[in-house]
């Protein structure tokens, strides 16, 4: 396993592991609440050390193993989290970009930054503007986030879920679905048409929105949210090869 690293930025102890290998580089970026400890994460990892390639992953600040308080998260702040670590280990050269869930939103907004440098994107059930179509809040939950800065919600994979304040305004700047999405490197799509947290048809909508010609939605029958069983990530794989 490549060491565990750390970067200081915007006030946190960013935690990665990077692993050097032929380029573009490879960075994994994961979902809501998760780390780079997951099993996709872990997979792309062994995959990588087995075929030479240059891999990345990370924890958002808050997250994992990284410092930070989780609720002053957002993200803005997670994205920017991930272009520094990209920028500290890989200033130069091309990047393929993997986001699961969440990570898929982030992926997307760093993808746009990195510009000429993006030579493809993978969403494994990718959630931008989730804030939007995802988290409706009620009164009680409005109640806790005027009284605390936050509510919970009950999560299927471990402890509850916690939306800030900070979280939910500063989603407001970084909505995609509103508009064309100015990516134009080539961009696959994975979904399992069993995903109870992420509509499937999500995924569409964001192939129609990108700029990109070269997208590709692939629709997984039996698949879940999370697509980590064995068959899903030779799935994943099998894409990052092709992209390569």
């Amino acid at each position: 396993m490549s060491s565990l690293q750390h970067l200081d930025h915007n006030g946190a102890a960013l935690a990665f592991r990077f692993r050097s290998g032929a380029g573009p580089l490879l960075v994994f970026l994961p979902g809501y609440m998760s780390d780079m400890t997951g099993s996709k994460a872990e997979a792309l990892d062994d995959w990588a050390k087995a075929n030479g390639r240059a891999y990345l992953r990370l924890d958002y600040s808050g997250c994992g193993a990284s410092g930070g308080d989780f609720l002053d998260g957002s993200i803005g702040r997670w994205t920017g989290d991930a272009l520094a670590v990209i920028d500290h280990v890989w200033p130069q050269g091309k990047i393929i970009l993997v986001g699961s869930s969440m990570g898929g939103w982030i992926a997307l907004l760093a993808g746009l930054a990195l510009g000429e440098r993006l030579a493809g994107l993978v969403g494994i059930a990718a959630a931008p503007d989730f804030t939007v179509w995802g988290l409706s809040v009620g009164e009680a939950e409005r109640r806790q986030l005027e009284r605390q800065g936050f509510f919970t919600r009950p999560s299927d994979y471990g402890e509850p879920y916690r939306y800030s304040r900070a979280l939910i305004e500063d989603a407001r700047t970084h909505l995609l679905l509103d508009g064309q999405i100015g990516i134009t490197a080539p961009v696959r799509l994975l979904h399992g048409q069993r995903d109870d947290a992420v509509p499937w048809r999500l995924s569409l909508d964001i192939a129609a929105r990108l700029a990109a010609s070269d997208v590709q939605v692939r629709l997984i029958k039996d698949g879940d949210h999370r697509l980590s069983r064995e068959a899903d990530i030779a799935v994943l794989i099998a894409t990052i090869e092709e992209l390569l």
